[in-house]
């Protein structure tokens, strides 16, 4: 009598509830090279369990779907299998709409900050100080990531976000004239904007649900109060300054009072723009420090600097294309292209993104070493594990982090010229151009900068027509999201905790705690009305990193109970990604797991590969014909190796390993 428990894990993408369980149902119900399989019958449940007991943090249980299929031959249930389905990809869900996809690109690019923050945190540790205690990973160089993100979400993304309000509010000169003053409308209009956006940060000042949620709300506080302030002193209201005591360096504060009232908010928001730039290059510095991450598994790498500059790339280049397209908006809208608004973006919009030229020409290049990557691995994917990283490896490459670093660099000497021009000198381009020619006598970087100035214009029509592309393939867009979101899901933390032990850094992630919860739970449930004597457990891609860190929880173990335990991972980024960039929170201890573990991996998938450094023994890493990253759960050559001598995958009788 065979009692079979088959768990499966589903990787990143848009599952629906029961899909995953169904594919692998299908798959291991289906003859193999002519190998009768017998007839079954399958009986269909549904449960919905809490992620969580009531225990008054809440008021309401958050419920998810378990699927599970019971197998047994017809009228004869003393073998029998059951397939329970560990679902989670509702913890981040596609956004519906062109507008919510524009938000949530929005959100990923920002989002990758926790990226960063953890990729910092585990590779840099104290002197002097244990790091699974107090202060162990409170490093200056994660103190400048930690600042890099709260500048980002608490000040550049606030300032944009005032500036699409006010550019709404400015609207108000379309009123049909006499029904009020425009610049006292204008006055009480933006004063009241800025106040209840202030207002409403501050009733989410602790409320967000995520670290950097609450860190932008209260960005939106800070920063709608000061605009408030502003407003009240400067030329829109009593005039304490304007044109005289604006900050040097804010062009047009000779024009309206709502320009100079702009220009100071551009001013300001290029001075954070600046010190991202600049922290982003002392990261790089930084990061050259000596690696001591304690004796692990497999190499580890520091990608928190390439995170940030992508985070400045990415965020240049989309949201450039956003004021770009309002910009055309207004002036091909009857009414508004001869309005204030129109102006405003005549005399500011050139100027506050000026470093989008650098931005562009980062996605240019990273568009060619994509597109060289994708064409090298097609060409060589057969047995694409084997060769060199830079073709093998398409998540995380060094040549797109070489990218981001030649971005970073250009970035940079571009903000540090304008500091220099702004105070009468430029060290790039001579003063005096030599007579007789227009052009400034300029070094090889200054030519290169100005080519990339020059450029500016062409450069806007070009991202506008991408943005507007990616407008009208929202749907495609958002489903391309998918794989970036699911995996920053998994790194949301609820607090800083920066300064706190690894035992309160580990239960800083409420996502990440909320989907382990799942497989414990689902797991929890099935051995309580199926008394299995054998446990499978078959996962992909992220399903894989869910189920290593699952089968390592002392609570499982118990669960399980010394039962027989087959674990299975399917393209999996466990050693080559997570246990390489994320060290503390993710290096595998296969003891700990008290499984038969075998990994198979596409010869050319993107995602996973081979299980590094020993942590089975390599006659358990076993490579299928190439086929990318989807699809494993119903793949011939992938069912061929389950069911064959080495694994021995059968629906009632599973081979035990030793």
């Amino acid at each position: 009598m065979g009692r079979h428990l088959i768990l499966t894990v589903h990787g990143i993408g848009e599952q629906k509830p029961g899909e995953t369980v169904d594919q692998v149902v299908g798959a291991a119900t289906t003859w193999v090279d002519g190998n009768r399989r017998p007839p079954v019958e399958i009986d269909r449940q549904m449960i919905e369990l809490a992620e969580s007991n009531f225990d008054g943090s809440s008021r309401n249980a958050k419920l998810f779907k378990v699927n599970l299929r019971k197998v047994s031959k017809p009228n004869d249930n003393r073998d029998q299998a059951l397939f329970a389905e560990v679902f989670w990809a509702d913890r981040s869900p596609a956004p519906k709409g062109t507008f919510r996809t524009v938000l949530d690109l929005v959100w990923v690019v920002l989002a990758l900050g926790y990226l960063a923050m953890d990729n910092v945190e585990q590779t840099h540790r104290r002197s002097g100080i244990d790091p699974s205690q107090p202060d162990g990973r409170n490093t200056r160089t994660a103190q400048i990531v930690h600042l890099f993100t709260w500048v980002f979400f608490g000040a550049v993304a606030t300032l944009n976000t005032y500036l699409l309000i006010g550019a709404a509010a400015v609207m108000v000169d379309l009123l049909p004239g006499g029904i009020a003053d425009g610049t006292a409308v204008l006055f009480s209009l933006l004063l009241l904007l800025y106040v209840v956006g202030a207002a409403f940060g501050a009733k989410r000042w602790n409320t967000a649900r995520t670290y950097l949620q609450r860190v932008f709300w209260r960005g939106m506080t800070v920063m709608g109060f000061a605009l408030a302030a502003a407003l009240v002193v400067g030329p829109l209201g009593i005039g304490l300054w304007g044109c005289m005591g604006a900050p040097p360096g804010v062009e047009g504060t000779c024009g309206s009072a709502l320009g100079q009232f702009v220009a100071l908010q551009v001013f300001v928001l290029a001075i954070f723009w600046a010190l991202l730039i600049f922290m982003t290059a002392l990261m790089y510095v930084m990061s050259l420090a000596k690696l001591d991450v304690g004796k692990k598994l497999t190499e580890h790498r520091r990608i928190y600097p390439s995170v940030c500059a992508g985070m400045l790339v990415f965020w240049m280049f989309f949201i450039s294309g956003l004021w770009l397209g309002f910009k055309q908006l207004v002036a091909t809208v009857p009414g508004l292209s001869a309005s204030q608004l129109q102006t405003l973006f005549e005399s500011h919009l050139e100027g506050s993104i000026e470093t989008l030229s650098a931005a562009f020409a980062a996605i240019v290049i990273l568009a060619i070493v994509g597109t060289g990557l994708f064409g090298g691995r097609r060409l060589g994917k057969d047995n694409l594990h084997t060769k060199n990283s830079l073709l093998s490896r398409a998540i995380l490459n060094r040549l797109t982090q070489w990218v981001f670093l030649a971005a970073a660099v250009t970035l940079t000497l571009m903000v540090a010229r304008e500091i220099a021009i702004a105070y009468g000198f430029d060290p790039v381009c001579a003063s005096n151009p030599p007579s007789g020619n227009s052009e400034p006598d300029c070094n090889l970087i200054g030519k290169a900068l100005n080519a990339l100035a020059n450029a500016q214009g062409m450069i806007g029509l070009v991202v506008l027509g991408a943005v507007t592309l990616l407008y009208r393939m929202s749907n495609f867009v958002a489903a391309g999201l998918g794989v970036a979101r699911d995996i920053v899901t998994y790194a949301i933390r609820d607090k800083c905790a920066l300064r706190q032990s690894l035992e309160s850094r580990r239960d800083n992630y409420p996502d990440r705690h909320a989907i382990d919860e799942r497989f414990y739970r689902t797991l929890y449930y099935a051995l309580d009305i199926f008394p299995a004597d054998h446990i499978t457990v078959i996962s992909h891609s992220q399903g894989t990193v869910i189920a290593t860190q699952m089968l390592a929880d002392e609570r499982v173990q118990r669960r399980i109970d010394n039962r027989p335990v087959t674990l299975i991972t399917m393209g999996a980024p466990v050693t080559h990604i997570y246990q390489r960039y994320f060290p503390e929170m993710f290096t595998v201890n296969p003891n700990r797991l008290h499984a038969a573990w075998f990994n198979i991996f596409r010869q050319d998938d993107f995602v996973g590969t081979r299980i590094e450094g020993g942590l089975i023994d390599e006659t358990r890493n076993i490579p299928v014909q190439p086929g990318g990253h989807t699809g494993y759960f119903t793949d011939y050559q992938v069912w061929k190796v389950l069911t064959g001598d080495d694994i021995g995958f059968d629906l009632f009788h599973p081979k035990r390993h030793g």
